[in-house]
């Protein structure tokens, strides 16, 4: 394999809504992303990923770009930037924007021009279809719930959103768009970025066959997803954006394709992939059902254990995969995977070790470090979300009651991870001197990067540990080239693996329960690498695991 540049990344995700308010309106800005380099540099990450901040209606938080070449006035201007690039730069700090390609806004002036003449070239950017007997092209739902179709005017004609209506899908089909899109790609690569996460990117090739599909639910629509989702084809759309742009800059891209058949990997990622790495769900989406973790732990650890390592030991074979617990479209991880009365510094420090040397990108999202978790609301009122509001109907139109589609809400709400940055116990707890755009978590007293800064036994100064130890000069070519093998296996609640090359094997033993766990252990240890605990208990051929208890060993 070819080294790259990115190989040692750690990836910090900022949603920057909610990061840090420099000027006192309530919203994070890119001035106040500046003001916390340092903060981020001293954590040890070696590269941000910032959510969207083109200019946007923010019908969807900015995933509703109405002007790819312009940074939304709410976030500041093209000058803080270029001013962000530069101090970033002068850290060793790289930096990914989102790419939001498969959808515009409706607002965006090709949608404008689209629907002001429908036999214009402007409306083959869009996916526009007649509909039938009065109705839409088909029963297709949207991600969001309703019909992926909306009417146009009083034609009887439809565009396609596969997210809200006002996200109308582009075709990818027409050639002048695409040259179009890697235009806009080229000119960010050319300001200095080091790269893209390329959002809904498994969505851009559409089955054109447009059939009606038996419904799925009482509303007499159906999740369609074989025929929007990497469906075949997209490859030949996926390899012309890598070779038209990221190619020629040496570009970090990270895909959010969820590919659940690993030998599709190979048009993703490694030597002959379109992307750099790709963003693995099988562990981070799945627990979210009637039977979460936290309900059944030691079956749910089991199933996620089998199905991690079945998608790391396929995705060896091509590449990377970008490694993650958290982000900005799911819940706080410690509230998806801890019992609310075992959250603790033991639960919360094991989720992190868990995943940051398994193979591939360690991505950490904002307040993840920090122990940062959910704020659910009484009643639905109480969101700001169009998509939390659409899901609320979807459920309903399932036959959930409000009770029900509430308590589902507040289970996997997205809201939950964009509260503002608890930094200290102050007012507003530091993000702003303003009135928040988002309420924040009250409990910000208690749980703020401050409070944990230097604290030796905190959350915060783990994370930093991990970090280090993931990017130790010793150790990294084990930790980024290194075979993973599965270790411990037959043991219930323990998710366990071994990072291994010709010269060096290290060992991750995770012990994912609230209850001690002997394990038959006949290794040598050549050193303690990393331990949430203070001590190790080893008894002869037995060690002893404490609660939620992680260690890292170098074995002779």
């Amino acid at each position: 394999m070819n080294k790259a540049w990115w190989h040692n990344s750690v990836v910090y995700q900022i949603y920057p809504k909610s990061f840090q308010d420099s000027d006192g309106d309530g919203v994070g800005n890119i001035k106040g992303i500046i003001s916390r380099l340092d903060y981020l540099k001293d954590l040890g990450i070696n590269v941000i990923w910032i959510c969207p901040i083109y200019k946007s209606p923010m019908v969807d938080h900015g995933y509703d770009i109405s002007d790819y070449y312009q940074i939304d006035p709410s976030f500041g201007t093209m000058e803080d930037m270029e001013l962000l690039l530069k101090e970033c730069k002068e850290r060793e700090i790289k930096v990914l924007m989102d790419l939001v390609i498969n959808h515009t806004s409706d607002k965006h002036p090709w949608f404008e021009k689209a629907m002001e003449d429908l036999d214009s070239d402007y409306a083959d950017y869009y996916i526009i279809k007649e509909g039938k007997d009065g109705n839409p092209p088909n029963n297709w739902r949207s991600i969001f719930g309703g019909s992926a179709w909306e009417k146009i005017g009083d034609t009887n004609k439809y565009y396609l959103h596969l997210f809200t209506k006002a996200q109308p899908d582009l075709n990818w089909e027409n050639k002048e768009l695409r040259s179009e899109l890697y235009e806009m790609v080229n000119y960010w690569l050319e300001k200095g970025l080091g790269g893209f996460r390329v959002d809904a990117i498994s969505h851009i090739k559409k089955d054109f066959s447009y059939v009606n599909l038996p419904a799925d639910g009482p509303d007499g629509l159906v999740d369609a997803w074989e025929y929007y989702k990497n469906t075949t084809g997209i490859e030949v759309f996926l390899n012309e954006l890598k070779e038209k742009t990221f190619k020629i800059y040496d570009s970090m891209t990270v895909a959010e394709a969820d590919i659940k058949e690993v030998d599709r990997l190979v048009d993703f990622i490694g030597e002959n992939g379109c992307f750099s790495t790709v963003f693995d769900f099988c562990h981070t989406i799945y627990n979210v059902n009637d039977e979460k973790w936290k309900d059944k732990p030691i079956k749910m650890v089991n199933e996620i254990r089998e199905k991690l390592f079945k998608k790391q030991l396929g995705a060896a074979k091509y590449g990377f995969l970008s490694n993650f617990i958290e982000n900005h479209d799911l819940p706080r991880c410690v509230n998806r995977f801890i019992p609310e009365k075992e959250i603790s510094f033991y639960s919360e420090s094991m989720l992190g070790t868990l995943y940051f040397f398994l193979r591939g990108i360690p991505f950490i999202y904002q307040g993840q470090e920090i122990g940062m978790t959910d704020f659910p609301k009484k009643s639905i009122n109480e969101f700001l979300d169009l998509a939390t509001y659409q899901n609320y109907e979807k459920y309903l139109g399932k036959g959930l009651t409000e009770k029900e589609a509430l308590k589902r809400i507040n289970i996997e709400c997205r809201e939950h991870s964009r509260t503002p940055f608890q930094w200290n116990s102050g007012e507003n707890a530091g993000f702003t001197s303003g009135a928040p755009w988002f309420e924040i978590n009250p409990n910000y007293k208690c749980i703020n990067m401050k409070e944990q800064e230097d604290r030796e036994n905190s959350l915060l100064t783990y994370y930093k540990r991990l970090i280090s130890l993931r990017k130790n000069e010793e150790y990294k070519e084990t930790f980024i080239y290194g075979d993973i093998i599965p270790a411990f296996n037959e043991y219930d609640g323990i998710i366990s693996y071994e990072r291994k090359n010709a010269k060096q094997r290290v060992l991750v033993i995770n012990n994912c329960s609230n209850k001690p766990s002997i394990i038959k252990f006949k290794e040598n240890v050549k050193q303690i690498l990393l331990n949430n605990y203070n001590d190790i208990v080893l008894k002869g051929k037995n060690l002893e695991l404490l609660p939620y208890q992680s260690i890292v060993l170098e074995l002779n």
